[in-house]
């Protein structure tokens, strides 16, 4: 029916449909692969929606359900190979150099010791 309301489909919601979490780490780029994808067919920009997202609406790029078939196609070339891809190690975090109390002037506190004078 014309003029209807449609729901359109986010990158986030696919992945929620998939089975993955909506803040999944490569949806950011399986984003970007959909879009291309997009503008490769349809030769034109995708349709965006607002989504609350980290506590503010953003606009993200939004799929009609006619359109979602670059949202599979997307996870055929980008998405199963990143979740097949092993993820990274963590890494300690490297934290500031505690002093030791050796001679770095900077950090120099005067003793108690009588004062000498300067030769």
């Amino acid at each position: 029916m014309k003029g209807q309301f449609t729901r359109r489909t986010t990158v986030a919601e696919y992945l929620v449909q998939r089975g993955l979490p909506a803040d999944w780490r490569y949806g950011s780029w399986l984003g970007r692969v959909a879009a291309q994808i997009y503008r490769q067919t349809y030769g034109r920009e995708p349709g965006r929606a607002f989504r609350f997202i980290n506590g503010r609406f953003r606009r993200v790029m939004a799929y009609r359900p006619s359109e979602t078939h670059v949202l599979t196609e997307a996870w055929d070339r980008y998405g199963c190979y990143a979740e097949r891809r092993p993820a990274p190690v963590a890494r300690p975090r490297r934290t500031a150099p505690v002093w030791d109390g050796s001679g770095d002037s900077m950090r120099w506190t005067p003793s108690d010791s009588p004062v000498r004078s300067h030769p």
